[in-house]
């Protein structure tokens, strides 16, 4: 079984996103200085290739993105680092979400599905 976001940023963080109406995605990340030609990259015969892949696994990582409508934020699955956001993102998202990431489960985040549990509701 792959991981999830809760394996990533945790329950409440994951939740808060998703009533916020974010959806989620496995992506990868690259934040080295080279521009990266996909081209050479999916060319293994290519005299570049195999410098190119190197530089591309070397200085990138494994991201889960969220994304809504034209928000995107992704967030390194082995440490929950924030890697990158849109220019537009939320600032208020933004700041919640790095507590719920930094507080060492602290906060206690009650969700849509919870709250409906608590009141009974289906």
């Amino acid at each position: 079984m792959g991981m999830t976001p809760e394996d990533s940023i945790g329950i409440d963080a994951t939740d808060y996103l998703l009533d916020l109406g974010f959806d989620c995605g496995p992506s990868i990340e690259y934040f080295g200085d080279c521009i990266i030609d996909e081209k050479i990259l999916a060319d293994d015969s290519h005299p570049e290739h195999s410098e190119m892949l190197q530089e591309y696994i070397e200085n990138s990582c494994d991201c889960i993105e969220w994304y809504s409508g034209k928000h995107v934020i992704s967030i390194s699955w082995s440490n929950a680092e924030i890697i990158s956001y849109s220019d537009d993102f939320p600032p208020e998202i933004l700041s919640t979400l790095k507590e719920f990431i930094d507080s060492q489960n602290k906060i206690i985040y009650i969700s849509n599905q919870k709250l409906s549990e608590f009141e009974g509701r289906p």
